[in-house]
């Protein structure tokens, strides 16, 4: 079983910056030549990174922030599904679909677009682990599209992946760093995606940093 730390687990302006944060196609660099990474956005401590990608018009990034707060805390609030709606960005509803076990869960989410774009679904599964000498924690998202029903005029996201990779370098300060791919499905072309894909995840990571954190510090 895990321990996280003797963790107790717990339960754009569109709809391209929502995607951003959610939706990707594959995760970490397994790439046989994969492209540098290049700088985007930085503020508030985070940093946002880009790369082009071999096989795809549809960039990927990277996001990196130490997190003031113990691991316990940082799992908590990203295993929070229900409160997703709260900080992740452009998400209207979120819910904990299903619970497998400590380290396994299904859960949903969905994300507004402005007219005359569909709005988009996803279903994701999410698998926890972690390293028993360094406490590194891996939260790791894949799709599963065909897990709930598909709800009429909503575009289902399908093939997504997200990981979040949590080293404690400290007393309660932790290293956060996010891998994603993104495409929305639909018509939405890569190019207007690309212009925009970094907003989603730096907008959302700020809240998580600055306010979601702090709800699960008494746990």
């Amino acid at each position: 079983l895990l321990k996280f730390q003797k963790l107790f687990p717990y339960k754009m302006k569109t709809i391209l910056l929502a995607a951003s944060l959610f939706c990707g196609l594959s995760i970490l660099p397994t790439e046989q030549t994969p492209k540098e990474w290049h700088k985007s956005r930085e503020g508030d401590g985070i940093t946002v990174y880009t790369r082009s990608q071999i096989g795809t018009p549809f960039k990927e990034i990277k996001a990196t922030v130490i997190i003031e707060s113990s691991l316990n805390s940082i799992v908590g609030a990203l295993t929070d599904y229900d409160n997703y709606k709260n900080w992740v960005y452009s998400t209207s509803k979120s819910k904990l679909v299903k619970k497998i076990n400590e380290k396994e869960f299904f859960a949903y989410h969905y994300i507004d677009a402005p007219w005359p774009v569909n709005d988009r679904d996803v279903v994701m599964h999410i698998a926890l682990s972690q390293d028993p000498k360094t406490f590194k924690t891996i939260v790791h998202s894949t799709s599963q599209h065909n897990y709930l029903k598909t709800v009429e005029d909503v575009i289902r996201v399908k093939n997504n992946v997200a990981i979040w990779e949590l080293q404690p370098v400290a007393k309660n300060k932790v290293e956060c760093t996010y891998y994603l791919k993104s495409d929305p499905g639909g018509s939405v072309p890569a190019w207007i995606l690309n212009m925009f894909i970094t907003e989603g995840p730096y907008e959302s990571i700020k809240k998580l940093k600055n306010s979601e954190v702090q709800k699960h510090n008494s746990f």
